[in-house]
C-alpha cells in the first residue's frame, strides 16, 4: 500500500519561494478606505457566466470558486498537488483502486454536513452529464462510499495521472442535497453558490463586484481576512492603475507591457512564474483547407514565434519550442516546433495542391480569436507572417463568451488562437489533442495517438513513460494539430502590505486561494 499524504517537493517549494525579488517607480501601495485590514480587494476581468464550478470552463469564476468550494486535492501556484478535502489517500498494489480519507466535521455553507456521498454524486454526475472535465475521469469504473468519510475509486486500468487531474479544473465537490434531481445547468445555486470553502458567497453585482465573507465554521484554517471583494474590471490598464493606487490589493494578471514595472519598487515583492499554460494557433481540421497536414505544417513554418515573444511577452515566459510543456520533465528535444522558413512553407502548400493567384496568394482564411492579453498583437503578427507566405488571413476578434460559443461549441471557424494548461501531469496534453477531449474543438483525431495517450497514463515507470510521450510528440510534430508559440509566464507583484498569498504559502494554499492572506501590521 502506497500511502500518499502530501505530493509536493519541499525543497523545490523553498527554492521557488526564494525566487521573489524586490519590486520600480510606481506609487507606494498605500491602503485606502476601500482596503482595510478586514477586506481584501482583488480583480476579475469580467462577469462570471455561472458559479457552477464544474459545468464548463469560466476563468472569471475560477478565482472566486477556489475560495467558495473545495476539491479532494488542490493545485498550488507552482503546479504541485496539495491535500484538500482528502486528508490522505492510498493506492492498492496494482494502482487500479485509490482510497481517499476525508476530513471529518466538514459542513456546507448552509450548515448541512458534507459526506462522501457528495463526492460520489459530483463525480458520477460529472461523468454522466459530460461536464467540462469528464474526460479526466475516463479511467474511473465506479465510485464507492464505505462510510461518510471514505471514498473509493475503482479504475478500469491503472491511471497514474488521476490524482493530478483531480487537483485541476472542473473537479470541485458540489452539494448533493441542493443539486440532486435538478437540471444542474440551470439550478438556482449556480448563481448563489454553496460550498465548503474558506469563504461564503454573499452577492454578485453584474459589472461591479463579487463579495465573499469568511466562513466562520470552516473545517480547516480560518481565513485571515473577514471579507473578499472581487472588483470586476474588464480593462487591464484600469485594473493596473487601481492596483497601483491602492484601490485594489491583489492583482496577478499584469499586462505584459508592464511586466517589469515592479522589479525595483521597494513596495513589492515580485514572484517570477513560468507555468504550463501554453498559447497556440490551431485550425478546424474538418475544413477542406486544413485536412492536409502539410497545410498545417506550412502555417507552422510561416509563423515567427520569436517575433511574437519579443513583441508580446514583456520578458516573461518563453518561446514554445517543444510539443509538451518543458516543466513536465517529458519534453523531447527531438521533436520541436520548426523555425520560420517561408520557402519551406510555400513548398508544403504547393505539395498539398495549392497554387498562387495573381496576387501571390495561395488561399484566404479567417482567424477568430478572443480578446485577451497579448492575443490581438500576436494575431496581427501572425497575419503579417502568413501574408508573406501567401496565406491571406482575415482577423476577427471576439468577446471570450462569444468565442466559446462560436468556436468551442459550434466549431464555426477556420483558424483560431487559444491558450491552456498542459499539466499538472504530462497527460494534460491529451485534453488538447485526444479525440473528443474537452479542448480538442478542432476535430482532430488520430487512433495511434489516442492509443499512446491511453497507454501513457497506465505506465508508472518513468523511462517507459517518457518513451510513450516521445511518440506522442513525434505524431504531433508530423500532423501539427496545434502550433505552439508561447509558454506563458508572469511576474506577480505582491504588495509588501500583504503576506500569506498563494506565492508565499505554497505548502498550504491553492493557486488562487485567499485563506492565508493578511495585511502586515505597521
Amino acid at each position: 500500500m502506497k500511502k500518499i499524504i502530501k505530493l509536493f517537493a519541499v525543497g523545490l517549494i523553498a527554492a521557488l519561494t526564494l525566487t521573489a525579488c524586490g519590486g520600480k517607480n510606481n506609487a507606494p501601495a498605500e491602503q485606502t478606505p476601500e482596503t482595510t485590514n478586514d477586506t481584501l480587494v482583488a480583480v476579475v476581468a469580467n462577469d462570471p457566466s455561472s458559479f457552477h464550478p464544474d459545468f464548463k470552463s469560466d476563468d472569471n469564476a475560477w478565482g472566486p470558486n477556489q475560495n467558495i468550494f473545495n476539491r479532494l486535492v488542490k493545485l498550488n501556484a507552482y503546479d504541485q498537488v496539495l491535500p484538500d478535502l482528502a486528508e490522505t489517500w492510498e493506492w492498492n498494489e496494482d494502482s487500479t483502486q485509490v482510497t481517499f480519507h476525508l476530513h471529518e466535521g466538514v459542513k456546507w455553507h448552509d450548515g448541512e454536513p458534507f459526506t462522501s456521498a457528495d463526492v460520489k454524486w459530483t463525480y458520477d454526475t460529472l461523468i454522466a452529464e459530460k461536464w467540462n472535465k469528464s474526460d479526466s475521469f475516463a479511467s474511473v469504473e465506479s465510485i464507492e462510499c464505505p462510510d461518510d468519510n471514505t471514498v473509493v475509486m475503482n479504475l478500469k486500468y491503472p491511471d497514474v495521472s488521476l490524482i493530478a487531474k483531480l487537483s485541476w479544473y472542473g473537479t470541485f465537490i458540489m452539494p448533493k442535497h441542493l443539486y440532486e434531481g435538478t437540471d444542474t445547468a440551470t439550478n438556482e445555486y449556480n448563481m448563489k453558490p454553496v460550498g465548503t470553502g474558506p469563504f461564503k458567497f454573499v452577492e454578485f453585482q453584474k459589472g461591479v463586484q463579487i463579495v465573499l465573507e469568511r466562513n466562520e465554521d470552516y473545517w480547516g484554517d480560518k481565513a485571515k481576512v473577514a471579507k473578499v471583494i472581487y472588483s470586476i474590471i474588464p480593462d487591464a490598464t484600469t485594473a493596473l492603475q487601481a492596483f497601483i493606487s491602492g484601490e485594489v490589493d491583489y492583482y496577478t494578471s499584469i499586462p505584459t507591457q508592464n511586466a517589469n514595472d515592479f522589479d525595483n519598487d521597494p513596495n513589492y515583492e515580485v514572484y517570477p512564474v513560468v507555468g504550463m499554460n501554453r498559447s497556440y494557433v490551431t485550425m478546424n481540421v474538418t475544413n477542406e483547407k486544413f485536412k492536409d497536414a502539410r497545410v498545417r505544417q506550412a502555417i507552422a513554418y510561416g509563423i515567427d514565434r520569436q517575433m511574437i515573444y519579443d513583441r508580446c511577452a514583456g520578458g516573461t515566459g518563453a518561446v514554445a519550442s517543444t510539443f509538451i510543456a518543458p516543466n513536465t520533465g517529458f519534453a523531447d528535444e527531438q521533436y520541436k516546433m520548426p523555425e520560420r522558413d517561408i520557402a519551406k512553407a510555400q513548398q508544403l502548400l504547393e505539395e498539398a495542391g495549392y497554387t498562387k493567384d495573381a496576387n501571390g496568394i495561395y488561399f484566404s482564411t479567417e482567424m477568430k480569436f478572443f480578446d485577451s492579453s497579448y492575443f490581438k498583437d500576436a494575431a496581427t503578427i501572425i497575419q503579417t507572417n502568413l501574408k508573406e507566405v501567401g496565406i491571406d488571413v482575415k482577423l476577427t476578434m471576439m468577446e471570450y463568451a462569444a468565442w466559446g460559443d462560436t468556436v468551442k461549441l459550434n466549431h464555426d471557424f477556420e483558424m483560431t488562437m487559444s491558450a491552456g494548461y498542459q499539466g499538472p501531469d504530462v497527460s494534460g496534453v491529451s485534453g488538447r489533442v485526444g479525440t473528443g477531449t474537452s479542448m480538442n474543438f478542432m476535430g482532430y483525431s488520430n487512433p495511434e495517438l489516442d492509443a499512446l495517450l491511453e497507454k501513457g497514463v497506465q505506465v508508472s515507470d518513468e523511462t517507459e513513460r517518457k518513451a510513450v510521450y516521445s511518440e506522442v510528440q513525434r505524431i504531433m510534430s508530423e500532423e501539427m494539430p496545434i502550433i505552439l508559440f508561447m509558454d506563458n509566464g508572469a511576474k506577480v507583484p505582491v504588495k509588501k502590505i500583504l503576506k500569506g498569498t498563494p506565492y508565499q504559502e505554497p505548502t498550504k494554499a491553492a493557486s488562487n486561494e485567499f485563506t492565508y492572506i493578511e495585511f502586515v501590521k505597521e
